[in-house]
């Protein structure tokens, strides 16, 4: 807990040093920060930088700049992100162009100037509005970016003068080098079907079919092949676990009958040979032939059976399948009699969710058709339709102690699912609805008020309150306080949270 209270200071603490020095971040203002560090030039201190974020369904493009003045050059710190793993672009090429009618300007560079950051300059000659046109060319393909109705100003008067008209109040500055260092991600807000859901808890218990007994083959003493047979052990097909020997018993009934079998099949063997001679000339009659043959097959497969897991060490019980180990219920050197189960082996391959349905929501029972749920120990959230699982069946009566019935699904097990683990459980029924959602980790709480943090720009957020609906688990249903289409912080809000409270500490003039 200490660790995690030192990290969550440290990144703190970083936030507020890179605080701007303006209380605002407006869209087109980025105050004291000017990227100096990263570009490596001079920073335009007289005027708030103009700024264009666009998206792909892979790519954040966000373009910081100077206002664009005819006949002066603007550098274009441009951030390039991989949405899905909120990462910074580390190698390609960047081309950027305003194009106005069939005539513009364009330059391309071959590389990021530093992690994530490529740095074109253009320098327009005419004053009007523009398409500022972005393509990148990297491992994950190439790509194309536009944003229309980009000005150019005749003076820097005018430039002044237009961008300070379009700041805006509220914003929380979270620099992209920032995200780019932690567990960060956004997503769209949009509308989506939506299940019906019933909280309730539940535990992953063993499936029927996937645990297998192992029984004692034979009377005798238990011998273990190794020292790690134990609970967790993993154990291919075939593999032996136990050894079940007659050594040092009175009466070594085990030694003996493979002795016994053994002398049995060699002598109707050599019946059989001298039989099959004796037909051949007619000496014996039919009966006597096939009698011979019966006796021989016999103990043929008598001896097989017992020789096949039979060794020095004794019979040998082995591993029915590929799993692992889940009980052992003997010890080194225990007395054992035949037909006792001596262990437990689990293909590790599927595993029961059973749900605990309270009896009030005993009318959704027959619409109940897949589940979320959430172990105690992750984050994560598990869709039992994602982990290959289905309904299995749901009980026929109440349990006097909890007033609940319980609900099984079979699903498909990963490593990290452990049986016996109690889990949140989020049952979703067949009725559905579209509604306006998010994820879950999206929202923060104080005293009870809901809020998420709203990405207005690259790298500006702003604070949205919102109000919540039916929560399955993984996303909340929003009833009020966002839009469809609007771009919310839905890994590291947390960070975001302590960045907007570095505003209400003093102004700080170090510029990143």
């Amino acid at each position: 807990m200490n660790k995690i209270y030192l990290i969550a200071l440290g990144l703190s603490l970083s936030i507020i040093a890179c605080k701007p020095s303006t209380s605002g971040h407006a869209e087109n203002d980025h105050g004291g920060h000017s990227h100096d560090e990263v570009s490596g030039g001079a920073a335009h201190v007289d005027h708030n930088n103009q700024t264009v974020t666009i998206f792909s369904d892979k790519t954040e493009v966000f373009a910081e700049f100077h206002p664009l003045v005819v006949g002066q050059v603007s550098k274009f710190l441009t951030h390039l992100t991989r949405l899905d793993t909120y990462r910074p672009y580390t190698k390609g090429k960047l081309s950027i162009a305003l194009i106005k009618g069939n005539s513009g300007i364009r330059k391309s560079v071959d590389a990021p100037s530093s992690l994530g950051i490529f740095t074109p300059s253009l320098k327009p000659t005419a004053a009007g509005l523009y398409t500022l046109i972005i393509e990148v060319d990297s491992k994950f393909g190439k790509e194309r970016f536009e944003a229309k109705n980009i000005k150019v100003y005749k003076n820097e008067t005018e430039a002044t003068k237009a961008t300070a008209e379009m700041q805006k109040e509220n914003q929380v500055a979270f620099l992209k080098e920032q995200a780019w260092k932690i567990d960060f991600g956004t997503e769209l807000v949009k509308h989506g079907i939506f299940n019906k859901v019933i909280k309730t808890t539940g535990e992953l218990i063993a499936s029927s079919n996937s645990e297998i007994r192992l029984s004692a083959k034979s009377a005798g003493i238990i011998h273990m092949p190794s020292s790690d047979i134990v609970n967790g052990k993993t154990v291919k097909k075939g593999e032996p676990i136990f050894f079940i020997s007659g050594d040092g018993l009175s009466d070594n009934s085990l030694t003996s009958r493979f002795i016994s079998t053994r002398s049995e099949y060699e002598r109707t063997q050599a019946d059989y040979k001298r039989a099959e001679a004796l037909h051949t000339d007619q000496i014996i009659s039919e009966k006597e032939f096939n009698q011979a043959k019966a006796d021989f097959e016999k103990a043929d497969i008598n001896f097989q059976l017992i020789s096949k897991n039979y060794s020095t060490k004794g019979v040998e019980v082995s591993s029915p399948a590929t799993g692992y180990v889940c009980n052992v219920f003997v010890k080194e050197g225990e007395y054992v009699e035949k037909g006792q189960v001596i262990g437990i082996v689990d293909r590790n391959s599927t595993l029961i969710l059973k749900a605990d349905l309270y009896q009030k929501h005993l009318t959704q029972l027959s619409k109940i058709r897949s589940a979320n749920f959430k172990l105690p120990y992750r984050d994560k959230i598990y869709n039992t339709n994602a982990l290959g699982g289905k309904l299995i069946a749901y009980g026929r009566d109440i349990h006097e102690d909890d007033y609940t019935t319980p609900v099984y699904f079979e699903i498909n097990k990963v490593p990290e699912l452990y049986m016996g683990s109690f889990v949140d459980v989020y049952l979703q029924s067949e009725s559905t609805r579209k509604v306006l959602s998010v994820s879950k980790s999206a929202v923060l709480e104080d005293q009870s008020i809901f809020y998420v943090f709203v990405q207005t720009e690259g790298e500006s957020y702003e604070k949205r309150f919102i109000t919540l609906g039916s929560d399955n688990g993984k996303e909340i249903e929003i009833t009020s306080g966002l839009k469809e289409g609007d771009r919310v912080v839905s890994k590291g809000a947390y960070f975001v949270k302590l960045a907007s409270l570095a505003g209400a500490l003093p102004a700080h003039s170090h510029d990143h």
